[in-house]
């Protein structure tokens, strides 16, 4: 789970966690805008393959995180 907690870093988010099994681990990220209101993105993190998946407006991302959460270029 340490490649989620630096990509929050990163992203200067926080994690609102609302659940987890043995395979992941799922809640929201939590943005604060610059009028001091909460953003929130719904996401779901596979523990074995370091996957993140981001739900907003735009639909599902998938991010493939390394050891320090950085995102992996996605594959063709």
């Amino acid at each position: 789970m340490k490649p989620l907690v630096y990509y929050c870093r990163w992203q200067r988010a926080s994690l609102r966690l609302r659940g987890r099994d043995s395979t992941a681990v799922w809640g929201q990220l939590v943005f604060q805008t610059a009028d001091g209101k909460e953003e929130t993105q719904d996401f779901r993190y596979l523990l074995d393959s370091a996957e993140l998946i981001v739900q907003d407006e735009a639909g599902e991302h998938h991010h493939r995180l390394d050891e320090k959460g950085v995102p992996l270029p996605q594959e063709s």
